[in-house]
């Protein structure tokens, strides 16, 4: 059954801070050619000290715009020469992506950090600048670890065999999946299944509510007092309330299953605009204030459009193994030796 969102979600986004990356070049210093001895009979001239300094100023913008130019060449020569080694001589586009690090010369390219960011949902609402210093040292230490197994022949070994079989099949498999998922869901198929979801849609009570949490009863029962004498329940909450991610406490509406049992309970006994008790709950003790009461309502499509969108790639996707599993042949056997329950 597809839930209405009756509650706004307030993010904390963090702050951006932007990590600089460094590029380190190998600079190669190469031998001037041995100073020519002077030649018998030749004078020698007087420099004057203007010509010394133009001489010297024009040296070392020479050696700025060289180093600058090479640095630039070393970063393309480098990926080109490793792309050519991994990929049969063949160019691709991640020429212009940026290395950041290297293990025994192999290069670790930006790119590759991003892929390694996106493979951990955890990761998804936090700015990548934030994380990326992590994320490359994590990297980076991977890396180490691999050039340390494959110099050891681990990946010789029979489980290491194994897994890595195990591995290859998983992500094969998924990505022809993946590939048939592409373009299977239509918007008939959404709209199919949100009257299909809708039909046994029925209205639920949903208050909406403000609530303080502090950590003891004493400071619950303190606010308490300072709301009945006329302070500003928003105020308080912005000054005293734990929960941060609720602005002035408000927690939009919700019906009372939304909520654990100790204060959905407690919440749902008061009448709009009453003040509740202290109420404990796992995470302390909370101040509640009804300012609302009404029936749910179902959900407009465009509102639960995505959710259906998984609903219907789950569907998808059970079409398409009962479709591969008809055109091959499958037997499943019992082993001879079960496990005793």
């Amino acid at each position: 059954m597809v839930q209405k969102k009756t509650q706004k979600t307030q993010k904390n986004t963090a702050a951006k801070k932007t990590t600089p990356i460094k590029k380190s070049t190998a600079i190669q210093v190469v031998e001037p050619n041995p100073v020519p001895a002077v030649i018998p009979g030749s004078e020698k001239k007087k420099t004057s000290p203007l010509r010394i300094v133009i001489t010297t100023l024009l040296f070392i913008a020479t050696v700025i715009i060289w180093f600058l130019v090479g640095q630039k060449v070393f970063v393309l020569v480098t990926q080109d020469v490793w792309l050519k080694d991994h990929f049969g001589g063949r160019r691709v586009e991640a020429v212009a992506d940026e290395i950041v690090a290297t293990v025994n010369g192999k290069p670790v390219f930006l790119s590759d950090v991003k892929t390694f960011a996106n493979g951990i949902p955890q990761l998804a609402e936090l700015p990548f600048e934030m994380v990326y210093p992590q994320l490359l040292e994590t990297l980076v230490d991977s890396k180490v670890m691999l050039t340390a197994a494959e110099a050891a022949g681990t990946e010789d070994l029979p489980d290491v065999q194994k897994a890595i079989r195990l591995s290859r099949d998983q992500i094969l498999s998924q990505a022809y999946l993946n590939k048939r998922l592409e373009a299977s869901v239509t918007d008939e198929q959404l709209k199919a299944l949100y009257t299909q979801e809708m039909a046994d849609f029925k209205p639920v009570e949903e208050i909406r509510a403000r609530h303080i949490l502090v950590k003891t009863q004493k400071e619950a029962k303190d606010i308490i007092i300072q709301l009945k004498a006329g302070a500003d329940f928003g105020l308080l909450a912005e000054k005293y309330s734990l929960d941060q991610n609720s602005p002035k406490g408000d927690l939009g509406y919700f019906s009372e299953d939304m909520m654990i049992p100790e204060f959905g309970k407690a919440a749902f006994a008061l009448k709009v605009g009453q003040i509740s008790d202290a109420i404990k709950t796992p995470f302390g003790w909370h101040v509640v204030v009804v300012e609302d009461k009404r029936m749910s309502e179902a959900p407009d499509f465009e509102d639960v459009k995505e959710q259906l969108r998984q609903v219907a790639m789950e569907q998808n996707a059970r079409k398409v193994l009962a479709e591969e599993r008809q055109k091959q042949n499958v037997v499943i056997q019992k082993p001879r030796l079960l496990p005793k329950k």
